[in-house]
């Protein structure tokens, strides 16, 4: 538009050179306001408002003679009232539609708004009835008569397959507390093969209290979340390979009254930063 603008300007005030006076060629500047008001920028309606006043005035001067002075004054005075007229409408007109788009603007940022917290308490509907249903299944498969490793087994799938993490296992707690936790054969592996290193390190590492993920879970009989066990000083499993497969790790006691009897731990292939909603239900 400016360009054009330009080429209008510059061919408006060379006809406007050639006619005659008598004429009124003066009105044509009104054009250059109204492609400011097309480009939608008050300076550009400003500056063709500038522009086109002062080629009305120099086209008096520049143009053949021709016609009655009082007509050719008449016109050029019109003109720029014109210029004017339609200068302070197009200005008016921007100014309310900069006010539409910025309500237009206002009202697409609160409807975002609104439409971001209704997805989030859906979110957060759903994810409770997620966890009701995760802590209800649970309970029912604890109370079945069915094979205490069958029961283990089934509560770790359930919890890898809510968290979604990939990986499972049971520690259980030795009568004598002092020599902590020996690992189980009850895993759940939702990538074969690619724990494998994992798996074997921690089928030949017993847990001594307050030691690794599981021995502290065993001294604080509480829910507790490793964000990246590669980096942790306390896993002392990541010190046994150059790469075990995991990152980060929560783990959570399995409860006879006070008394832990085992944990269960969850491991994922990535870091992660705690997860208060998972906690919680872990602590249930």
């Amino acid at each position: 538009l400016p360009i054009l603008g330009v080429i209008a300007c510059v061919g408006i005030f060379i006809l406007d050179a050639l006619l005659p006076l008598g004429i009124a060629d003066g009105m044509l500047y009104v054009a250059l306001v109204l492609l400011g008001l097309m480009a939608q920028n008050r300076k550009l309606i400003i500056i063709a408002f500038v522009l086109g006043s002062v080629l009305n005035l120099l086209g008096y001067f520049l143009s053949p003679p021709g016609g009655d002075l009082t007509h050719v004054v008449a016109n050029r005075v019109l003109a720029f009232l014109t210029i004017c007229l339609t200068t302070i409408l197009c200005l008016l007109k921007n100014k309310a539609d900069e006010k539409l788009q910025t309500a237009r603007e206002f009202l697409e940022t609160r409807v975002a708004d609104r439409t971001a917290k209704l997805q989030e308490v859906n979110q957060r509907l759903n994810n409770e009835a997620d966890s009701a249903q995760l802590v209800k299944v649970i309970a029912m498969a604890s109370n079945e008569a069915r094979a205490i490793d069958d029961t283990l087994y089934f509560c770790i799938e359930r919890v890898c397959k809510f968290a979604g993490w990939p990986l499972g296992h049971l520690y259980v707690a030795t009568d004598d507390p002092a020599l902590g936790l020996i690992p189980t054969e009850i895993w759940h592996v939702g990538d074969p093969g690619k724990f494998d290193v994992f798996q074997k390190i921690t089928g030949d590492t017993p847990m001594e209290m307050g030691i690794g993920l599981p021995g502290r879970v065993l001294a604080s009989g509480k829910p507790e979340w490793i964000i990246d066990v590669t980096k942790d000083p306390n896993f002392p499993r990541a010190n046994l390979a150059e790469n075990i497969g995991v990152k980060a790790g929560f783990a959570f006691p399995i409860l006879i009254g006070q008394e832990v009897v085992g944990v269960m731990e969850f491991y994922s292939s990535k870091a992660a930063e705690p997860d208060k909603e998972i906690l919680a239900i872990m602590g249930q």
